[in-house]
């Protein structure tokens, strides 16, 4: 082999522009090759630390701890000695399939100089592996015997007690992030008592995505307050207690799937353009997502609910959403918006519905009414359809012919909107005084087999959930 002054020297920046091209690892082993190599991968914008090894993180522990010393140790000295902290860094991404307890202190470390560096993006995994969990004694399989709240605890206990955590501290200098992907850690509560837009702790971050990840009680929703700018947000199989709040103006997309969690509120998401709840299908004692209530999304565009053990949904304050809602068990449905807004639902026990229609129809009436049917009959016909399987009807309308469907268009459809409906309310903002037959025969063939056809008092009746 030819001797270190044999080699033929390379130009730092040739060095660096080769380097940049590999993964992190590929660099590291020609590192060995040259002490003109040596470290200069470390500058490098992107650093891939990725640990390989089967996804359950069963790899040899040998392999791991020469992941750790001869790559991340290696790396953590290099910055130190060299001084590199001050060059930029646009991503790093740390994952690991067999992480230790031991390992703390070092992605402490590496997170610390990431952030020094002003890392735009992060990227970080700490997979536990299940020979690591501690079930205590317990079969976590065993629901039979547990109550809701053991059964939450028994599921995400096991890993917990080795899984790296994230404090407020921990973020503390992560100002410059725009991305951050976390998964297989926890995030213990990081409130703040003196929070305010200037101090947060990631002003600058756009996306956010989460994958295993347990939360301490009300923790994501503290996270959210932290992420002003926040425009993209997913969370997939992460253990987040009783209660999933949202609350954010500048959130776009929101996706949850998959995840341990008893009620969804989002709440004056103005800029939601896109939702997407998904959940499997759990033991009766491990209920996910009962209940989903969305207030004062105006923008949202996209709606997608696969909720098999979804019991209540409320959609309050839409302008014009599309999408459907797949909740088998669904006994309550609230909407309050306008017909533009239109989606399919599957939800064969409905019990209670509650709609409320805020389009002006006043002006169409008085100008058309008398001479040809308005234009909106075919989309509201539509539109009620979507809710045929309701046992029981609240329908709030602004104008009172807005529900007269005229008898040549009743005649055009083949079945009624409700067939199955027993009991139908409905309230207007200007009843007839006198008792109206051509709105008797319009209510009475859109449910023919209610047993109470009732007017109320306009006010938002509530309902029996």
């Amino acid at each position: 082999m030819a001797s270190e002054s044999t080699r033929p020297h390379m130009p730092d920046l040739v060095i660096h522009k080769i380097l940049l091209f590999l993964p992190t690892k590929s660099a590291v082993r020609l590192s060995f090759l040259s002490k003109q190599w040596e470290g200069v991968w470390c500058s490098a914008p992107i650093l891939d630390f990725d640990e390989g090894g089967d996804e359950n993180g069963n790899n040899n522990l040998s392999q791991h701890r020469r992941f750790v010393e001869n790559i991340l140790s290696r790396y953590l000295k290099f910055i130190v000695e060299e001084e590199k902290e001050k060059q930029g860094l646009q991503k790093v991404k740390l994952h690991m399939t067999r992480y230790l307890t031991g390992d703390a202190s070092i992605v402490t470390k590496l997170l610390s100089s990431s952030f020094e560096r002003g890392v735009k993006e992060l990227d970080i995994s700490l997979r536990v592996s299940e020979t690591q969990w501690d079930h205590g004694g317990n079969d976590i399989e065993n629901y039979n015997n547990l109550s809701t709240m053991q059964l939450i605890k028994a599921k995400s206990a096991a890993p917990m007690k080795n899984y790296y955590y994230f404090s407020r501290n921990a973020l503390a200098n992560a100002k410059s992030l725009t991305t951050l992907n976390f998964g297989y850690v926890r995030i213990t509560n990081i409130s703040s008592k003196e929070y305010s837009t200037s101090t947060c702790l990631l002003p600058s971050l756009k996306s956010m995505s989460l994958k295993t990840v347990h939360f301490d009680s009300e923790t994501l929703l503290y996270l959210m307050h932290e992420c002003p700018s926040i425009e993209y947000l997913s969370i997939n199989s992460c253990c987040l207690g009783d209660d999933l709040k949202v609350s954010s103006s500048s959130l776009k997309s929101l996706q949850v799937e998959h995840c341990d969690c008893f009620a969804i509120r989002v709440d004056n998401a103005v800029n939601l353009e896109s939702l997407a709840i998904i959940s499997d299908i759990g033991p009766p004692q491990l209920p996910n997502f009962e209940s989903i209530i969305l207030k004062d999304c105006s923008n949202l565009k996209r709606m997608n609910i696969c909720a098999p053990q979804l019991k209540l949904f409320s959609l309050d304050g839409c302008l014009d959403v599309k999408g459907t809602v797949d909740a088998p068990l669904l006994q309550s449905f609230t909407f309050k918006g306008y017909l533009s807004s239109k989606f399919s639902v599957k939800a064969p026990n409905l019990a209670w519905s509650r709609i409320v229609l805020f389009d002006n129809w006043g002006r169409e009436a008085a100008a058309t009414f008398n001479s040809r049917p308005w234009n909106h009959f075919t989309t509201l016909s539509n539109f009620l359809k979507e809710f045929g399987s309701s046992r029981s009807l609240d329908l709030y309308v602004t104008h009172i012919k807005a529900l007269m469907f005229p008898k040549d268009f009743r005649e055009t459809l083949s079945s009624p909107i409700f067939p199955s409906l027993e009991n139908f309310y409905f309230s207007v903002k200007n009843p007839f005084k006198k008792r109206n037959k051509e709105l008797s025969d319009s209510l009475n063939w859109m449910a023919p087999d209610a047993q109470v056809i009732e007017h109320r008092p306009w006010r938002m009746r509530q309902g029996p959930f």
